[in-house]
């Protein structure tokens, strides 16, 4: 479990926010839409081509029901990858920066977490407590790029 922080962070350039950054065990996500990002490479524009309405909802449904704890205990390949969190802020895709330094986010680089949807998309966003405030769309897994193996 991440050890709870406290970091400020402007809002709408106007205002600071403390937010509280850790997963509770127990709790069930909530989902919020008031950071989604509508600009940039990875806008979350509902009528792209590739947006799945049916299935971004779905996917929402499911997760919505399941604690953040069995959320953070789903792996792939055979257990040996986690299936959703962004481990390492550092490993980001220099857009992914770019985007979090032109939204004044880049101090939250750590508290960024990925919901999988399929094999390539993702569902990007900042936790606070149980809230998880939806930023990005990522349809091909450039947010967070990862090397395939044995390729």
């Amino acid at each position: 479990m991440r050890k709870k922080k406290v970091i400020k962070t402007p809002v709408n350039n106007q205002k600071q926010v403390n937010l509280k950054i850790a997963y509770r065990d127990t709790g069930y996500p909530v989902f919020r839409f008031d950071r989604i990002d509508k600009s940039g490479d990875f806008a979350f524009d509902t009528s792209k081509e590739n947006f799945s309405h049916k299935d971004f909802l779905d996917k929402m449904i499911a997760y919505s029901n399941m604690t953040w704890f069995e959320i953070m205990r789903q792996t792939h390949d055979a257990g040996k990858s986690k299936h959703h969190y962004l481990s390492n802020p550092e490993k980001l895709s220099k857009q992914a920066k770019l985007r979090l330094k032109n939204l004044a986010l880049e101090d939250m680089a750590d508290s960024l977490f990925s919901f999988a949807f399929n094999n390539t998309l993702r569902i990007i966003g900042l936790v606070n407590g149980e809230d998880f405030h939806v930023l990005w769309y990522n349809a091909n897994h450039e947010v967070y790029p990862s090397k395939k193996k044995h390729t």
